[in-house]
């Protein structure tokens, strides 16, 4: 990459040019400037031009400025690279202002080709059709009135390509806005009074999109922006009256528009009602179609107006090639790919073409590759690409390769895997259809060194991301076994890697000579792909060892790996090999898994490239794993029975308002917990990012919201009867509000949340039928609501706690043994209703968070996965009226519990014998289970809700 400094250079450049602007002093069109930085000097020359100023009502002045340097092709690229990945404005102090520096675009390129200087446009930018006509166009089909993207000369007047026009909205700032390009001319239209700009796209399915919309400057793109630009302008008047509409450029996908809309009025939420005003006002000319806000298609000045999920491409400058810009979500083009060759590679892949010139010049082509990896840019994507195919050549040549020639090919290899090369396999994986570009060269790797003639006995080659030894074992020998260990690798984040390899000697030929090859390469691990054949869901977790042998032989090899990571479930671990078939895939066939304390011994019967892989799952989450499913079958049995004796009870235990209330929420949290239960059992079943996916994922969501929506009704009905003691309602009203919480609340959340991400794809997980949570987070959907039932029971909780220790009239003092009962009280509070209202969930918090304890996921899954038996213990079991009516139900007994019968009359005499009413003609009383409010006896404060 280019230095930032170098780019900080040229804004201080810029800077400069303005303090000899504003001091109004001579200033040449074409004057050298002093260097600002040592780096420029160095390499290149530097030339800036004012092309033009405008200074507006709030004393801010727009300059647009082409500086001019003289750079290599290699900087060049590599500076549009940096460019295109700059975040703009660079504000740059200036005495007491400031300058913003908006846009820095390279536009032209001139540079000598045989003989000749050719001056070509980058991008969208054109030469005008007076230099076309001046210094006579490169393509012989340009006509004099015509535009043209390539000149045969340096122009002398100082100007050099241009492109339309761009809409702008300055900063408000007193100091000077400055619009820099690189030997560009920009020309901004500014509506400094209009504050609210947003880009949006419409498709025009009856036109289509042609070659001659990328130009600019051509005859039909300046009709259609004129045309559109009117027809959208007086759409959208209709809804702002001061809405002003400029077309930044055309897409394929029949036609499909992106244009820029201005306005002082902000955008309504519902845009879709301002998108069909406007719909049906183009409808009398053409039909339209709005294209999603985060699928329009991205703009540059270089790179043009591309379609969403489509890669937009500029040729590289002086070399073969192209750079590439991805365009992603809400019009924002992804990082530059530089595909560009280096020249030396470029001519090492047209050299080695021809087979007959890579037989007769196989060492030499070899030493020049090895030579030219070492280039710094030898890891970006088109080199490594080149340097695939080269290799791969080389491999299938059949040509014997002697020591020299296999450690130029390995440097060479060494150079492409290397750590800094790691997002570029990234980047060829995901643009290689055909191909894994991985398996490729592991593939060359291994037909390469079976061919090697070993005149040592040994050979060992140590490079900075591989090691190799090479064992030859003459016929004549014993046949010694071979036992060697790689290790001790100089890279960071593969030092702790090692892999021990034995071959009995029993297993070579005696008639001929064995050469054997092993390369142990760390950094494949990050390259190759981790797709096996035998299962899903594994990740390499040990070096990845290449085992050649000269002969067509299958021989027996014992191999010992130590993880990578530790934290793994080492029990999952699989010795595999690649097998090459198709894009390339793990394979275990041939191969037996054993342990050894950590490490991991594999005994195979074939040779080829060889790793161990291991699920991503740690030892604890299979432990967790356990205790979810058996926590879920007994959760589901237990919910089944509370849902029956809910049904058998519910006559005897619903006779009042309260207690019917409270037993319809009961019956609703079992049911959806239930269903939620069961469709979490589906969701595990079915492969991710299938629709059966998408709907066990939204009825989880939706069941799971359920049951924390009636929980919290529940928490709502025990605070109303505890707080609102003087206030009711009727058991209508209490329904229609409990079900309107319950279930509307949950249906509401849950199909909101996947309308608006599913269709951007992000709403569910990539491995997992669960919501998403790195794309627009749906996850919160779900989080959000949860956390703040918790919150809200938690505040439920306290006023009980608050009731239970608030002293009432007529209390008497409390000894030891009164405090230790209502400890237990308050115990026994916080264990029913913990349960019941959903706090238990308050323990999967610290589990959002990344290396949390692992406590809290075992506290978590336990107390979740058993809630189906809690609410059976807690809410049904333990509840007296439940208990009594199904004793009655059974007729087991007529008693369900202690109670206490005091008999009183006037007189207060008490008998020893209940039930014996008192002489005389007073009135007898006949007290049941009534609690005077200073008793010890507060087992029945919650009578009310029974």
């Amino acid at each position: 990459m280019l230095p930032r400094s170098r780019i900080m250079s040229w804004c201080l450049l810029l800077a400069f040019f303005y303090q000899q602007v504003e001091v109004d002093e001579p200033h040449s069109s074409n004057s050298p400037l002093p260097a600002v930085d040592a780096s420029i000097t160095e390499d290149s020359k530097s030339q800036i031009h004012l092309i033009r100023q405008r200074r507006n009502v709030n004393q801010q002045t727009e300059y647009n400025i082409d500086i001019e340097i003289s750079i290599s092709i290699n900087d060049f690229n590599k500076l549009q690279m940096d460019l295109a990945n700059l975040s703009y404005p660079i504000i740059l102090p200036i005495g007491n202002g400031t300058i913003n520096i908006t846009n820095i675009t390279p536009t032209t390129s001139c540079q000598l080709v045989n003989n000749e200087i050719l001056c070509t446009c980058t991008g969208e930018f054109i030469w005008n059709s007076t230099f076309c006509r001046k210094y006579q166009p490169c393509s012989a089909n340009t006509t004099a009135t015509q535009t043209c993207d390539c000149i045969k000369s340096y122009p002398t007047e100082g100007v050099f390509c241009d492109d339309s026009p761009i809409m702008t909205t300055p900063a408000q700032s007193t100091a000077p806005t400055t619009r820099a390009t690189t030997t560009t001319t920009t020309l901004p239209t500014t509506t400094p009074s209009l504050s609210v700009v947003n880009d949006f796209a419409l498709r025009i399915p009856s036109l289509n999109f042609t070659a001659e919309l990328k130009n600019s400057s051509s005859e039909l793109y300046q009709n259609l922006t004129n045309e559109f630009t009117t027809l959208l302008t007086d759409a959208y008047r209709q809804v702002f009256n001061d809405a002003v509409v400029k077309v930044l450029g055309y897409a394929e996908g029949s036609l499909i528009i992106l244009y820029q809309l201005a306005s002082n009025h902000d955008i309504p939420s519902d845009i879709e009602s301002v998108q069909n005003t406007v719909a049906s006002a183009l409808n009398e000319t053409y039909f339209t179609e709005f294209l999603p806000n985060n699928e329009i298609p991205c703009t540059d000045p270089v790179y043009g107006t591309t379609r969403f999920n489509s890669t937009a491409t500029i040729d590289c400058m002086g070399t073969v090639g192209d750079m590439r810009r991805f365009c992603g979500y809400d019009g924002f083009y992804g990082d530059v790919q530089n595909f560009c060759l280096i020249p030396e590679i470029d001519n090492l892949r047209m050299s080695t073409k021809s087979p007959n010139n890579v037989a007769a010049n196989f060492s030499s082509l070899l030493q020049e590759l090895s030579a030219v990896s070492g280039n710094e840019n030898i890891t970006e994507p088109g080199n490594v690409e080149a340097v695939i195919e080269i290799l791969t050549t080389f491999s299938e040549s059949n040509i014997t390769v002697d020591e020299t020639d296999l450690e130029n090919f390995l440097q060479t290899v060494s150079a492409v895997i290397s750590n800094e090369s790691l997002a570029t396999w990234t980047v060829l994986s995901n643009t290689t259809d055909d191909a894994n570009p991985s398996s490729q060269l592991l593939q060359s790797v291994e037909t390469f060194t079976s061919r090697l003639n070993l005149t040592n006995s040994t050979l060992e080659i140590n490079q900075n991301n591989l090691q190799l030894v090479a064992t030859k074992i003459e016929q004549d020998e014993k046949r010694p076994s071979i036992n060697l260990t790689f290790e001790k690798f100089n890279i960071t984040d593969y030092s702790n890697l090692s892999a021990t390899i034995f071959i009995p000697g029993d297993e070579f030929e005696p008639i001929e000579d064995n050469v054997v090859v092993i390369i142990a390469y760390p950094t494949w691990i990050d390259i190759l792909s981790n797709i096996a054949v035998f299962g899903k869901n594994f990740q390499i977790n040990g070096l990845v060892m290449t085992v050649t042998l000269n002969r067509n032989k299958q021989i027996g090899i014992n191999m010992t790996f130590s993880p990578r990571d530790t934290e793994l479930d080492l029990d999952t671990a699989t010795c595999a090999f690649w097998d090459f078939a198709g894009r390339g895939a793990w394979n275990d066939s041939g191969c037996m898994t054993s342990r050894e304390g950590n490490n991991t011994v594999c005994n195979c019967v074939h040779l080829t490239s060889f790793s161990i892989l291991m699920s991503p799952s740690s030892k604890a989450n299979n432990i967790l794993d356990v205790i979810t499913e058996i926590g879920l079958a007994i959760s589901i049995a237990s919910l089944l029975i509370t849902i029956i004796i809910e049904a058998i009870v519910w006559k005897h235990v619903t006779k009042n308002k309260t207690s019917h209330t409270r037993h319809v929420a009961i019956l609703n949290i079992a049911i959806n917990l239930l269903i939620a239960d069961i469709w979490f059992i589906v969701a595990s079943s079915v492969d991710p990012g299938t629709g059966a996916c998408v709907a066990a994922t939204f009825f989880i969501h939706f069941f799971y919201l359920a049951l924390f929506f009636w929980m919290f009704t529940l928490g709502l009905l025990l605070i109303f009867r505890l707080v609102f003691i003087f206030h009711d309602f009727s058991k209508s009203t209490l329904m229609g509000i409990s079900f309107s919480v319950g279930y509307l609340s949950p249906l509401i959340i849950s199909v909101i949340t996947i309308g608006a991400t599913y269709p951007r794809n992000g709403y569910i997980r990539e491995d997992a039928c669960w919501l998403g949570w790195r794309d627009k987070y749906p996850i919160l959907a779900f989080v959000i609501p949860a956390l703040a039932i918790i919150a809200s029971n938690v505040v439920v909780l306290f006023v009980v706690i608050f009731k239970l220790l608030r002293p009432t009239i007529g209390d008497r003092p409390r000894g030891q043994s009164e405090e230790q009962e209502t400890f237990k009280q308050i115990v026994r509070s916080i264990v029913v209703l913990t349960p019941i209202l959903g706090l238990t969930w308050g323990f999967g918090i610290p589990t959002f968070q990344e290396k949390s304890d692992i406590a809290f996921d075992y506290i978590f899954t336990i107390l979740n996965a058993f809630q189906g038996f809690f609410i059976l213990i807690f809410g049904t079991c333990l509840d007296s009226k439940v208990r009594e009516a199904l004793l009655k139900k059974f007729s087991l007994s007529r008693l369900s519990s202690r109670t206490r019968t005091v008999q009183t009359s006037s007189t207060g005499r008490f008998r020893s014998k209940p039930g014996i009413a008192f002489p005389g003609r007073k009135k007898n009383y006949n007290i049941t289970g009534l609690v005077a409010s200073g008793s010890k006896d507060k087992t029945l404060s919650y009578s009310t809700l029974h």
